[in-house]
């Protein structure tokens, strides 16, 4: 955590990312378990994380297209002020037990548009804030941000929940976007990017061909998808293992969802002060495979503890190869085209929220820890596939620069 003693305008804005990432967790946990409440349905709550998954990547591309025309920092303020507002309005709504299920998906979805250009902004300005340098820490960093305020949020909102109700979770949640914003207002210094003749339809086509003509960035991308789409549907599924399967309340989700954050924040912590990784295509295999190990043994536990621990050590794999990848990503990719090809990043995170349909589907028929072990039995799968290639590519690349 060096950067943040360092450099005075990333510590500025990795604290403001630290409430920016505390809401999310707490509205995605308050919209799965009123949906599971209303409903109870894992199917519906499958829908719930569809909900977001659509809106990440059905908007992705065009908030990279965006990021690389507009300022970075403006664009992300006012992301953060469209979901402040439409959660808060969610929350109001609950509280007057108006709980109408095409609203709460409605949420869904711009919880996951607002997040499609949350992360692409906030991944291109850290390398803006930290240059090249420093970006592998820079990354590190923000994921431990994000996994930090991922046991500290659903923490929180199973405290609220159970006491208080659902719909103060999401006032929780508004304030967290709230205090974010005034941190992030005082950030200087984040220029807009040059003019360009180009339309944003012809950004995205550029970006969507590098991606598809540039065999190291295809392969990286890819990936993400895989992991996204099977392995992450863990995150949809929680809800109903943690009822159905170990007996649990809202609080005990909340722990459960906070175990698996607090394995990945301790993850992250050991990248950012170990000394820099030559060999990164090791961090991505034996991530994914730490991952998908994990979320078989997470499927076939029926305690509680051995479940968090398992869950724990499966998410710290996965911050291992998403730190791996992501500096990968940005570290290969011209400045002039860095938003977009982050956007595809983007995009790809929104499959975990699609792949709730699928995992529902599973585990209405089969059960949630089917869905669950599937999902990794395909990471374990694609990681043995992949790993001479993205051996061989990166060393092309680096030979290249």
């Amino acid at each position: 955590m060096g950067l943040l003693v360092s450099n005075k305008r990333f510590r500025l804005f990795w604290v403001g990312s630290l409430f920016d990432d505390m809401s999310l967790p707490i509205s995605i946990m308050a919209i799965a378990w009123l949906l599971l409440s209303l409903t109870d349905s894992a199917l519906w709550v499958g829908i719930g994380a569809a909900m977001h998954g659509v809106g990440m990547t059905a908007f992705s591309l065009l908030a990279g297209a965006l990021i690389d025309r507009h300022n970075r920092l403006r664009i992300l303020l006012l992301a953060q002020c469209i979901q402040m507002m439409v959660t808060l309005i969610v929350g109001t709504m609950v509280l007057m037990e108006n709980e109408y299920l095409p609203v709460i998906l409605f949420l869904a979805l711009m919880n996951g548009l607002v997040h499609a250009v949350k992360i692409s902004g906030k991944m291109a300005l850290t390398l803006d804030i930290v240059g090249q340098g420093s970006l592998l820490k820079g990354i590190a960093a923000n994921f431990f941000s994000m996994t930090t305020m991922s046991v500290v949020g659903p923490l929180l909102a199973g405290w609220i929940i159970e006491p208080y109700g659902i719909g103060y979770s999401f006032f929780l949640a508004s304030l967290a976007v709230l205090l974010a914003i005034l941190l992030l207002i005082n950030l200087r210094g984040i220029e807009t990017p040059k003019p360009t003749v180009s339309s944003h339809r012809e950004d995205i086509v550029e970006g969507a061909k590098y991606v598809l003509r540039t065999p190291l960035i295809r392969l990286v991308i890819v990936t993400i998808m895989v992991s996204e789409l099977f392995g992450w549907a863990v995150e949809s599924m929680l809800p109903v293992i943690a009822r159905d399967e170990l007996g649990l309340g809202a609080t005990g989700l909340g722990y459960l969802i906070a175990g698996g954050a607090g394995g990945a924040a301790l993850s992250s912590v050991i990248i950012s002060l170990a000394p820099e990784v030559k060999r990164k295509y090791l961090m991505v295999v034996l991530g994914l495979v730490s991952f998908g190990v994990g979320l078989i043994a997470f499927a076939l536990s029926n305690n509680f503890y051995v479940s968090l621990a398992i869950i724990a050590l499966a998410y710290g794999g996965a911050t291992m190869y998403e730190s791996a990848l992501a500096t990968i990503l940005q570290s290969s990719v011209p400045d002039g085209i860095r938003g977009r090809v982050l956007s595809f990043q983007s995009f790809s995170w929104g499959l975990s929220g699609i792949a709730g349909i699928h995992s529902g589907a599973i585990a209405t028929v089969l059960g949630a820890p089917i869905a669950v072990g599937f999902g990794g039995f395909i990471i374990i799968t694609h990681a043995v596939r992949i790993t001479r290639k993205l051996r061989m590519l990166l060393a092309v690349s680096e030979s290249n620069n």
